[in-house]
């Protein structure tokens, strides 16, 4: 498997059309009208193919919110087929990669809006995962998830005590993990029927730290 990050404006014509191509399989067709906002949002794209054909993708950001180093993803999806799992693991661990690089030395937040119970099994992979089965968020927490709902444009229809955004009239670009299994009973109390389809999505995130970055977070 080839694993490419790079800005995502220097995207082609062709591959955003692999890209809706690509949604459309997974059953996120509507997501496509999302990508020109996401290249704007988004600053790189982590790309992963197999003997040159495109089997995922995955919007990202590296940024500070409100000083805080973190690791933000977009829009992304992976093909169906035995190599599901693996592909959405890589492209987050070359975020996670390119964290270690930006944030040497620092703990850093990780989130995105989910609506599968196999990317919920990735943030928990982090520490002090939000949210999480039987734990009752502090203010704090639940001040990020505001903040993190306003970055992604979804704070109107987001339920601050749920971390979850209601149902909207588009797609919601979510990281789409629909072709993966995995996540066990917790994951799937924590995202419960949510329809990306319907814009619904469950914002979560955690931290990794220093330690974990330096050490390769994410690489099986």
């Amino acid at each position: 498997m080839q694993i490419e990050s790079r800005d995502s404006v220097s995207l082609k014509p062709v591959e955003l059309d692999e890209f809706s191509q690509l949604l459309a399989q997974v059953g996120l067709a509507g997501a496509d009208e999302h990508l020109e906002a996401q290249v704007e949002k988004f600053p790189l794209i982590v790309l992963a193919s197999v003997d040159d054909e495109r089997h995922g993708f995955l919007f990202g950001s590296l940024e500070r919110v409100g000083g805080t180093p973190c690791v933000l993803w977009g829009l992304g999806a992976v093909r169906k087929g035995r190599t599901s799992g693996a592909t959405v693991k890589a492209l987050v661990a070359e975020l996670y990669r390119r964290a270690a690089i930006s944030f040497p030395d620092e703990d850093v937040l990780v989130a995105g809006r989910i609506a599968h119970a196999s990317a919920y099994g990735i943030v928990g992979q982090l520490d002090d995962v939000v949210p999480r089965p039987n734990y009752k968020p502090t203010g704090e927490e639940r001040a990020w998830g505001r903040r993190l709902a306003k970055r992604f444009g979804c704070e109107a229809r987001y339920d601050e005590h749920a971390f979850r955004v209601q149902t909207g009239k588009c797609v919601e670009p979510v990281l789409d993990t629909s072709t993966v299994k995995g996540g066990g009973k917790a994951a799937t109390a924590v995202v419960g029927a949510c329809d990306p389809n319907k814009g619904e999505a469950v914002i979560a995130f955690g931290w990794a730290t220093a330690d974990a970055l330096a050490g390769g977070l994410g690489v099986s």
